[in-house]
This record gives C-alpha cells, structure tokens and sequence, in this order.
C-alpha cells in the first residue's frame, strides 16, 4: 500500500485500493474521504495564525473506490472566523459533503482551561498479534490493513467501550506528510468500529454523518480513541469519541449511526 489517494491534478484524487471499507472492496471507508476534504480546507485561502476548529462529515451515500473530484468553497467570511465548505464527488454527483470553521488562533498567554481531563494518559502500548481489526466478514485488504491498533481495552465484539491506539500506515495523499488534522480524521471515523459488537449480518448499525471539534491540533503519528457506542432501540444510535495524543486529550468525535434489523 503506497497512500490513500493520488493526486492526478489540482482537484482530482485517484481512491486506491487503501480506502475501501470493511463491508465492500467497492466502497471507501469513510475516515480518508474525510481527511481529504479536511485537508482542502486546511489549504483553500490559507490564512497566518488560523486553524481547523472542527470538521463535519455528512455521508451522502456510499463513496465508491473511484476518482474523487473535490470543490472549496467559503461559505462565511471574516477575520476572526470562517466557514468552509468541501465536496467530494464521483462522476458530478456529490458523494460526501463536509464543513469547518476556521478561527484565530488562541494567544499563547490565553488562560489554559482543563474541566475534567486527566492530566495524562497512558503511553502507547506495546505491539501484539497482527494489529489490525478483525471485524466478521470483513473487507481486510484496503483500510483495515491500513491502519495499526493498540487496544487499551475492550476492542471488537466485547461490549461497546473501547480504548485504542491507533495510527495510519499510509500517506493521506502520496508524497505528503499528513497534518495533525489529517491523521485525526483518518482514525475518528473508526469509533464505530473499533467498538462494533453488534453481529452485521443482524443488525445494521453504520454512521451517516462525523463531526470531530479539537480544541487543539494533534503531534505526532498516533491518535487515542476513547470510543462508547450506544443505542436507543425504537430510537437510534450513536458514538462518542474522545481524542487524544501523547501530550492528553485534544477534542470530541461524533457520530450518528442508522441502526436497523440487517435481516430481509
């Protein structure tokens, strides 16, 4: 695996083979697409002393493992704040949809603020077995190879709660060094999955949206996910997420899951 996307011109990405889903060879997972269009807005109209506050993903559909072609756009404008806007589409048709705000940086004399954040978390754990997910029935050879995981505790099938270590195997774009942002986004989108318990050949329970708020930019490869999924029945789901990097915890992950009966 050489990166998630390549670059055929200024918005033209060829999806690799990297991106594809768990649950099809022919669907992109939906964390790269969600860096990528992150990293649009990272570089369209480029300010001095802004960054990314937070980026929301909406999943139009299933993103197929074809060229993406991605659009810019600032849809508020100011000094202080700004609200971008990036869509990634297949063929014309918009596949995923994302915004950002963009904002001032703090002052490095800004007052710190903790709330109830643990003044540090653990390290990275030590490798063991292969170090990728193993979801039943699972695509293996594109995202899930992609990514390395160092599980705390819980993981896949024990109950909904996981803390995990994970980083990305893989350029974002090739010959580029992903941003923190990049890296944060490429992992966020795997709280539903690192946590999955629910048999899928049962019961469908899959995100159509993301939205990840950091109130700092991550360092370093390695991202730590705090994931709970939970579900309502005759309501919905969701999962939360709480992002960190050796330094502590950085920000929030959401998402909404479509929860339904998988059986015809």
């Amino acid at each position: 695996m050489s990166s998630f996307y390549r670059q055929l011109d200024d918005r033209t990405f060829d999806s690799l083979p990297s991106t594809a889903g768990p649950w099809s060879p022919h669907a992109q997972h939906a964390g790269p697409p969600a860096a990528l269009l992150a990293r649009a807005m990272e570089q369209h109209e480029p300010a001095p002393g802004t960054r990314l506050a937070d980026v929301r993903l909406d999943i139009l559909g299933p993103i197929p493992v074809r060229p993406l072609t991605i659009a810019t756009e600032v849809l508020r404008g100011g000094r202080s704040m700004q609200l971008l806007q990036a869509t990634a589409s297949v063929d014309g048709r918009p596949a995923a949809v994302a915004r950002a705000w963009r904002i001032t940086r703090a002052p490095d004399d800004f007052p710190h603020l903790a709330g109830r954040r643990p003044a540090t978390v653990e390290p990275v754990p030590q490798a063991s077995g292969s170090g990728h997910l193993q979801m039943p029935g699972a695509h293996e050879d594109g995202y899930l190879k992609a990514i390395e995981w160092r599980v705390v505790s819980g993981g896949v099938g024990t109950g909904g709660v996981t803390l995990a270590w994970g980083r990305q195997l893989v350029p974002l774009v090739e010959g580029e060094e992903p941003t923190g942002w990049q890296r944060a986004l490429v992992l966020a989108d795997s709280g539903g999955g690192i946590t999955l318990t629910l048999d899928p050949r049962r019961h469908t329970y899959i995100n159509c949206d993301l939205h990840v708020a950091l109130d700092r930019d991550p360092e370093g490869e390695w991202i730590r996910m705090d994931s709970q999924a939970l579900a309502s029945p005759g309501h919905g789901g969701t999962v939360h997420t709480t992002l960190a990097d050796a330094r502590g915890e950085l920000g929030t992950g959401l998402q909404t899951m479509v929860s339904m009966d998988a059986r015809p």
